[in-house]
């Protein structure tokens, strides 16, 4: 055997044992708990606990490889809980809209640590059993549905996971129409696939990105310019307007007059005030849509919320 191959042994057998040390820790029986069920292809495992409605809750606990991999003997511990219905295939997630008062979905990274070498468990460098762990996460887990104790919690997710959200998708319709009103273009991706183009670099490699797409507007001449018809028509409408309100309101302008009266001054106007019209809001609003509703959208609705 080669000394790679002797190194990748050593290694696979070092690995084996953690995870039967980590898995029989966590081996007992608990209220409504399934027995744990060992993940093939990575260090931990699974377990569920059903409820009556047909709804259960995955619980997983694992040891990721660059854990795995360190020289230290404490591990920190990946630990998540998911909310489902049950279907044939095991736990459906995500395929229902969950209400506020539903267990709360959790993900804990670096908080609860595991001690290969005394092969125990760790809390905020605090002491902790493992069937300690189980139930403080279950309890976190249950909270939003306690009436009073998980009133504060149900707060601020309808904050966060609600409110906020819909804001930005109803703001993200109302510049989409500006966007239209001005100049004739249309976006043609929803804000959720506007989304997956401004994600982090790390996903970038597995899903291929693109860049929002807009339904351009037809061009007419315009004094000699090509410009976006509906970008034509949305200026000489907006000053037609601007016109006859004046006069509803009785308003004079002295400085509009001089202007108008010069006929360097008025093309100055018109071709600086269409350019803006046409050209710089626009771009603006293009780029408000393509880009900073989206991450602002994305940075709402995955924020993570320190659950007490």
């Amino acid at each position: 055997m080669t000394p790679n191959g002797l190194e990748q042994n050593q290694i696979k057998s070092e690995r084996e044992k953690i995870s039967e040390q980590f898995i029989a820790q966590f081996s007992f029986a608990h209220d409504g708990f399934s027995e744990t069920i060992p993940w093939i292809d990575a260090v931990g495992f699974s377990r569920v606990k059903k409820f009556s409605n047909e709804y259960a809750s995955l619980y997983k606990f694992g040891i990721v490889d660059a854990e795995l991999q360190s020289s230290s003997p404490r591990k920190s511990l990946w630990i998540s809980v998911s909310y489902g219905k049950e279907t044939m295939g095991g736990i459906s997630l995500g395929s229902e809209k969950h209400t506020l008062s539903d267990p709360i979905e959790l993900d804990f990274k670096d908080e609860f640590f595991y001690d290969a070498t005394t092969n125990k468990f760790y809390y905020q460098n605090k002491e902790i059993t493992p069937k300690k762990i189980l139930s403080t996460i279950e309890e976190t887990h249950m909270k939003p549905t306690k009436k009073v104790g998980g009133f504060v919690l149900r707060c601020r997710l309808w904050f966060w996971r609600k409110f906020l959200p819909s804001l930005i998708k109803y703001f993200d319709i109302f510049l989409i129409g500006l966007l239209w009103l001005v100049s004739g273009e249309r976006i043609k991706e929803d804000i959720f696939r506007r989304l997956l183009g401004t994600r982090s670099e790390r996903f970038r490699e597995s899903i291929p990105t693109k860049e929002a797409e807009f339904e351009q507007s037809k061009t007419m001449d315009f004094f000699g310019y090509k410009a976006k018809r509906w970008s034509v028509v949305f200026y000489c409408g907006l000053h037609l307007l601007i016109f006859f309100f004046s006069l509803w309101w009785g308003m004079e302008y002295s400085w509009l007059t001089a202007i108008f009266a010069s006929n360097f001054l008025a093309l100055c106007y018109v071709v600086i005030s269409f350019a803006f019209t046409e050209a710089l809001v626009p771009q603006t609003l293009k780029w408000v849509i393509s880009k900073a509703t989206p991450k602002a959208f994305g940075s709402i609705s995955f924020k993570r919320l320190k659950v007490k």
